[in-house]
């Protein structure tokens, strides 16, 4: 009997709506960069105790089979070129009586990339994270309105306190070490409520 790898099993989503169907859009856009290996979905914060000390990991729901109810923690990997997942925050609610109600929420998209394995000649000759993150921007900028929602490009940054913020990781200055490189892109998305 052959052996599945887990890592490489296809992130599926339900039936997505309002913010869910938002960030699964722009998810299957951003897998269509050659680079990201691993598109995942939402992550939620999950807290672990280890030795006394308090972590706080992103983890995303991913069953593997169904009827199972397993998370996948989302910490930078070797074996993938690229990875990304979102971060989803509170949101507000544009309301007027009698008239559509629209949902802003922010939303980050974090990513993880393996410089190595995406092209090692380059990386002899120095850092490319930038080009990276300018062929995700573009491709975010451009594909805006392809969507049933909007949504505004804020800020990014590969300042490495500011991509993991929400959480407490162990390992967290490897992270951002070569051949492993983060960033981290803050949206703001706007979206008509279900009605």
């Amino acid at each position: 009997m052959a052996l599945t790898n887990i890592q490489d099993k296809p992130i599926v989503v339900g039936t997505p709506i309002e913010i869910d169907l938002a960030v699964n859009e722009i998810r299957k856009v951003i897998a269509t960069l050659d680079w990201i290996s691993h598109p995942y979905f939402i992550a939620q914060r999950f807290f672990r105790s280890k030795n006394g000390k308090q972590y706080i990991f992103p983890e995303t729901y991913a069953p593997e089979k169904p009827g199972s109810r397993g998370y996948k923690r989302l910490t930078p990997d070797n074996d993938f070129s690229g990875m990304c997942f979102f971060m989803v925050g509170r949101s507000s609610i544009d309301y007027e009586p009698n008239r559509e109600s629209f949902l802003n929420y922010p939303v980050s998209i974090i990513f993880v990339v393996n410089l190595e394995l995406i092209d090692p000649v380059k990386l002899n000759n120095g850092l490319f994270t930038r080009e990276l993150m300018s062929e995700a921007r573009r491709l975010l900028t451009k594909t805006q309105i392809n969507h049933d929602f909007e949504y505004i490009i804020k800020s990014e940054t590969d300042d490495l306190q500011e991509v993991f913020r929400e959480f407490r990781m162990k390992d967290l200055l490897s992270y951002n070490r070569a051949p492993m490189q983060t960033w981290r892109v803050e949206l703001d998305v706007k979206i008509e409520e279900d009605c």
